[in-house]
């Protein structure tokens, strides 16, 4: 099994896959700053914002990892690994 090839072939479909549970995400985020923005109850915000800053980090994870796997498909592309 040639390991770099099929690396390259997982970076690819999880490069898509990302992309598609980032919709997914943006639409979940979406929904909860909406529920906080209506909110009248200042504790239930207050958790609501804490959902909120959760999807912020999931958003720089998954950035992080589409910048790794990039440069990982660069790399092979320029014979470095």
């Amino acid at each position: 099994m040639d390991v770099k090839k099929r690396a390259s072939e997982l970076s690819k479909e999880l490069a898509l896959s990302l992309l598609n549970c980032g919709t997914m995400f943006d639409e979940y985020y979406r929904n909860f700053r909406e529920l906080r923005l209506t909110a009248d109850d200042l504790s239930l915000q207050s958790a609501i914002l804490r959902v909120e800053h959760a999807f912020f980090m999931l958003v720089i994870s998954i950035n992080t990892l589409k910048e790794q796997l990039s440069l990982m498909e660069v790399a092979f592309k320029k014979e470095e690994v």
